[in-house]
């Protein structure tokens, strides 16, 4: 009796060691697929950014020159143009026009050595053009009167740019600060820079507003 007691306690022993044994071996296999089917980590490498190849900035525009330092580049052969207005009735400048001069005259005593166009035809029943009212107008400025040159046909914007590009023409001009107003100035460079190219002369005109 007693050895039969021990032989089925055995066999217990026998059977509890053996599923422990499976669990053990379960868990060891388990373990060991975990750690094959990882992923190797790998260090990224680092994110580096090409630059745009097929793009450009766009171009910055070039800044206009200002009338001061457009003459002073070039004194002897830039000149300030005046544009002319029909006088009053008694012979005084309009309004306009006297803008015109004073801007004329800062530009002058600010740039002493670049000559003055004054362009305009006769005004009303007038016996004497534009011009020679505007040359006597910039003299009680200040400004020299022997700098100043009378263009005294034109009677129009057009004939302005006509008669002045055939002056600076002449005179082997590189270009000239135009002064007139603000309401008047877009249609006096159009003027102009289609007249230079008609009569085949590189001007550079610059605007100055009155």
């Amino acid at each position: 009796m007693h050895s039969t007691f021990a032989t089925a306690r055995a066999d217990r022993r026998s059977r509890r060691g053996r599923r422990a044994g499976v669990v053990l071996g379960s868990l060891a296999v388990a373990s060991t697929m975990a750690v094959l089917a990882a992923p190797t980590a790998a260090a990224a490498p680092p994110v580096t950014t090409a630059p745009d190849q097929g793009t450009t900035s766009p171009a910055k525009p070039k800044p206009k020159p200002s009338p001061g330092k457009f003459l002073a580049a070039n004194p002897p052969g830039r000149y300030i143009v005046v544009l002319g207005a029909r006088m009053e009735t008694l012979g005084n400048p309009p309004k306009i026009l006297a803008q015109r001069l004073d801007r004329a005259a800062s530009l002058a005593r600010a740039n002493p050595f670049n000559r003055i166009i004054v362009t305009g035809g006769n005004s009303w029943w007038l016996p004497v053009p534009e011009a020679m009212f505007m040359h006597a107008q910039l003299a009680q400025r200040g400004v020299t009167p022997l700098k100043v040159i009378e263009e005294p046909t034109a009677m129009s914007t057009v004939e302005n740019a006509q008669r002045t590009v055939a002056m600076l023409k002449g005179l082997n001009a590189s270009g000239a600060v135009i002064v007139t107003n603000d309401f008047h100035m877009k249609r006096a460079l159009d003027n102009f820079r289609d007249e230079a190219k008609r009569q085949n002369t590189r001007l550079t005109f610059v605007p100055s507003y009155a």
